[in-house]
């Protein structure tokens, strides 16, 4: 048992790449560089149409629900200024409805 357990580690050490060998992830490694989060499609532009349609629409729940998705995948800080301000629009119009 104490052979299997002692195989099992170095057959994990063996396989595991060196950063992870060392107790590095990721980010500790300079030469790689930290992640990027550029990559993919920006999906906010897409999510910040929908809420502009539902808000011309009067549908003001859905159209508030589309600006959080918009604000939670929003790249961009000018993006990220004017989803924040039609969202505080929006919210502002439901609590006034209310």
């Amino acid at each position: 048992m104490r052979y299997l357990i002692l195989f099992s580690f170095a057959f994990w050490l063996a396989l595991c790449p060196p950063a992870m060998s060392q107790g590095l992830s990721a980010y500790d490694n300079p030469s790689q560089g930290a992640p990027s989060f550029s990559q993919g499609p920006d999906i906010s532009a897409s999510y910040l149409k929908e809420a502009r349609k539902y808000r011309k629409q009067g549908r003001y729940e859905l159209a508030r629900q589309s600006y959080a998705q918009a604000l939670s995948t929003c790249r961009s800080n000018a993006k990220l200024d004017i989803i924040k301000r039609e969202l505080a629009g929006v919210e502002l119009l439901l609590r006034t409805i209310r």
